[in-house]
């Protein structure tokens, strides 16, 4: 399905993450950089009144954006509006194909769809509280009821090429991704702090010298530090590859199914596991 196939909550949720997270990771790239220009002054040993003040104007702001993000908990509201857009994905998902509890055919299912999203909402009231997007759109939509009213093939078609193999796909590429960058960080803290340790070596051959950059690439190293950490591209690289590996053993299953009793377990089980790692978001929310 695509993302205008789905409930309306679920694209305010998927919008409020995707905003936070830009938000965050802006707030944090300015804050980083204004710390960088701020060791490029302090380099320079003969400073006037201009490079002084902009020094301390540079650290004020750096400290203005950690205060910003401290406040505003960006990071806070990605996760946990992840995790929300995820369960509704799920519950989607299940109620698309006709899985547990969803595998009734009667207008009770509808009422038990909208009992589940209100459940979702209630138990994540503050950053739910922050969706004002998509208001007036439907929660099920033209879309879902259609691929709903479809046979089992089709259904399991459908939930092969557009669920699972999406899934997979996806945490294939965000574990390559992550691997490549984290090497690539890694390899710029390690030459920013061989560059400084350098400097640092020669110093005492040009004490004359009015601007010096050892300051500069130690302050490099420690914001290549600040952002694999931030941006925890090994953990994420580890999580995304075993979430692969589970999915591709899931996938392989979906073939054996023959009856609706079995494509409902099959389903219910293949949104657990996808649930393991959604359920991950929250656990990032708390760190």
């Amino acid at each position: 399905m695509n993302r205008e196939d789905f409930p309306a909550l679920y694209k305010s949720a998927d919008e409020h993450s995707a905003n936070s997270q830009k938000y965050f990771f802006r707030t944090l790239k300015i804050q980083l950089g204004l710390l960088v220009i701020a060791a490029v002054l302090s380099g320079v040993n003969e400073a006037t009144k201009f490079t002084a003040y902009l020094q301390a104007f540079t650290l004020l702001a750096s400290l203005g954006c950690s205060v910003f993000l401290y406040t505003q908990r960006f990071d806070r509201q990605w996760y946990a509006a992840r995790a929300v857009a995820e369960s509704i994905k799920t519950i989607s998902w299940r109620y698309v194909v006709r899985s547990e509890p969803f595998n009734q055919d009667d207008p009770t299912v509808t009422v038990l769809f909208a009992k589940k999203l209100s459940q979702i909402v209630e138990q994540n009231q503050e950053v739910t509280r922050h969706f004002t997007s998509f208001l007036a759109a439907p929660q099920i939509t033209q879309q879902m009821k259609t691929y709903r009213s479809q046979s089992l093939s089709n259904r399991e078609k459908l939930y092969r090429d557009h669920r699972i193999n999406d899934q997979l796909t996806w945490y294939e590429n965000k574990a390559k991704e992550n691997n490549k960058s984290y090497r690539n960080a890694f390899c710029l803290m390690i030459l920013s702090n061989a560059i400084a340790a350098t400097f640092a070596i020669l110093r005492p051959e040009f004490l004359r010298s009015t601007f010096w950059p050892t300051d500069v690439f130690v302050t490099f190293a420690a914001v290549g530090l600040t952002w694999m950490q931030t941006r925890r591209y090994s953990e994420l690289a580890a999580s995304y590859s075993l979430a692969a590996h589970e999915i591709n053993i899931i996938n392989e299953q979906s073939f054996e199914i023959s009856t609706e009793e079995c494509f409902s377990r099959f389903v219910s089980d293949a949104e657990n596991a996808f649930s393991r790692e959604h359920t991950q978001w929250s656990a990032r929310e708390d760190r």
